[in-house]
């Protein structure tokens, strides 16, 4: 990650927004960037596909260094249609957990606490990645993310873990991203090739 590094407010946040257009895989790539910042802190990865699926984020994956050292899991939520397709071809990856419902925070919640209480249990450390609050907002009210943020966070603290939440500002208005920025211990404004790092 390239850029002002932000110090080691970075380094000690455990909740970070990561603010990325989504246009060409810019968004996805932000994420795999940002567990590259913190490899050194967290022993697996967790991403959780809302907007775009979990094997579009897998093969961005797997061309990063860390798929050889770095074991991931990813929770997709995939509107029943994208499961239904995905049993049809026959195809199923061990990495990948479903929940079939985008509405259902709670039950999303429950499944990501899972993965992180599974690799508490292993004595890991887990870097989660929410790729993206952009398309939790297309099912559930701004309110009803906030709170999805908020304790998906003090979940994530209490297993020691970091979690990274993807948004594109280009897609809602100021006062959203702010919103959502005030949650956040950093903020990662991710322009092209470039980023920059702050805390809150």
């Amino acid at each position: 990650m390239s850029g002002s590094d932000g110090g080691t407010a970075f380094a000690d946040a455990t909740t970070v927004l990561l603010l990325a257009s989504d246009v060409q895989n810019r968004s996805i790539d932000a994420g795999v960037r940002a567990l590259r910042r913190v490899d050194e802190h967290v022993d697996r990865a967790a991403a959780v596909t809302i907007r775009q699926s979990a094997s579009e984020w897998l093969s961005l994956w797997d061309r990063s260094p860390l798929s050889a050292t770095m074991p991931v899991t990813c929770v997709d939520v995939d509107e029943d249609t994208r499961s239904a397709a995905t049993e049809a071809d026959g195809s199923s990856d061990p990495t990948v957990e479903r929940v079939s419902d985008p509405t259902d925070l709670e039950a999303l919640g429950r499944q990501i606490s899972d993965v992180l209480e599974r690799a508490d249990d292993e004595d890991d450390d887990v870097g989660v990645v929410v790729h993206s609050l952009t398309g939790v907002l297309r099912y559930v009210d701004e309110s009803t993310a906030f709170k999805f943020v908020y304790t998906l966070g003090e979940v994530t603290r209490r297993v020691d873990g970091v979690v990274f939440f993807h948004l594109d500002p280009e897609a809602h208005d100021p006062a959203s991203v702010e919103t959502f920025r005030i949650l956040c211990d950093a903020v990662v404004q991710f322009d092209g090739p470039r980023s920059s790092v702050s805390d809150r």
